[in-house]
């Protein structure tokens, strides 16, 4: 028997997907996991406690004073008041706006760099300073950090991968970012030739066409990712217990036979809310949560 079975729908049937997995539809050793991505991880909720999926955005959350830090507020859920558990709060990580704030000051960060850049340029063009800017465009920061996305290997890749707008968001970065690169030759020789008026044409163009285009393209992409922070509530139950726990995205439900759960190593970090992990066949892992202790600490029966 395989050790998992993937069921990857769209986001229009993935909750039909989580609902429909009633006991009777699995042998014995096979568990369903809803799947939830929560910081870059993914982590295994049993469809047997899974109520129902939703989105942050159309619940009313309401604080309550005094309440542990994972402890995001309450919810009126079909007319029960139940908690809403942040996961990330809860597992220690850092909220969400935490990281789009990081990613609001990287942005700007990289838009003054080429703001920079062409200043840099134009002040070697009427000055005697040499130009020590990088002229290859994988070789500045912006550069490097967009290779990284787009061949896999930033945190952000799969979100851009998979999200067909930011997608063609960041291939549009490509060409007016190797065009403001590609005019440093142009207009140092220019410069040489003793055409000091055309070099600025050059860099001034440039500014106007091109940075324009970038600067517009990040503030794009922000709002993009802004927009895909939103986090998702999973709807649980236990007995007569229920709270929304409150994760980053909703991937996939996932079939695992109960003998693939591996204990977790020794040596990991954080590991109080979760029983065990399960290896799939592209070689990363889900960690299984262990709701019923998160229940107990979350939300305890009075």
């Amino acid at each position: 028997m395989e050790q998992q079975t993937v069921i990857e729908p769209s986001s229009a049937d993935l909750e039909q997907a989580v609902g429909a997995a009633s006991t009777d539809e699995l042998v014995d050793d096979v568990t369903r996991y809803v799947v939830v991505n929560i910081n870059h991880n993914h982590y295994g909720i049993s469809t047997e406690s899974t109520v129902e999926l939703m989105s942050s955005a159309v619940a009313h959350v309401t604080r309550v004073p005094h309440s542990p830090k994972f402890i995001s507020g309450v919810i009126n859920h079909r007319g029960t008041i139940i908690p809403v558990v942040d996961m990330r709060a809860l597992l220690g990580f850092e909220p969400q706006t935490a990281e789009a704030d990081k990613l609001k000051a990287m942005f700007e960060k990289l838009k003054n760099d080429h703001i920079g850049w062409l200043n840099a340029l134009q002040d070697a063009i009427y000055t005697t300073n040499p130009f020590s800017k990088a002229t290859d465009p994988t070789k500045c920061a912006f550069g490097k950090w967009y290779l990284s996305v787009m061949d896999g290997t930033s945190p952000m890749s799969a979100m851009v991968q998979d999200d067909p707008i930011l997608k063609n968001l960041f291939d549009r970065f490509d060409v007016p970012h190797r065009n403001i690169h590609g005019i440093a030759p142009k207009a140092l020789l220019y410069k040489e030739e003793g055409d000091v008026e055309k070099a600025i044409e050059l860099i001034d163009r440039a500014r106007d066409t091109d940075l324009a285009e970038m600067i517009e393209l990040f503030d794009l992409v922000f709002k993009g990712v802004s927009a895909s922070l939103d986090s998702m509530m999973v709807i649980t139950e236990i007995g007569s217990r229920k709270a929304a726990i409150a994760v980053d995205a909703v991937s996939f439900v996932v079939d695992c036979v109960d003998e693939s759960i591996e204990p977790l190593p020794d040596t990991a970090d954080n590991t109080e809310f979760l029983s065990g992990l399960v290896h799939q066949d592209d070689g990363t892992y889900i960690l299984i949560a262990d709701l019923q202790h998160i229940y107990n600490i979350a939300c305890p029966q009075e």
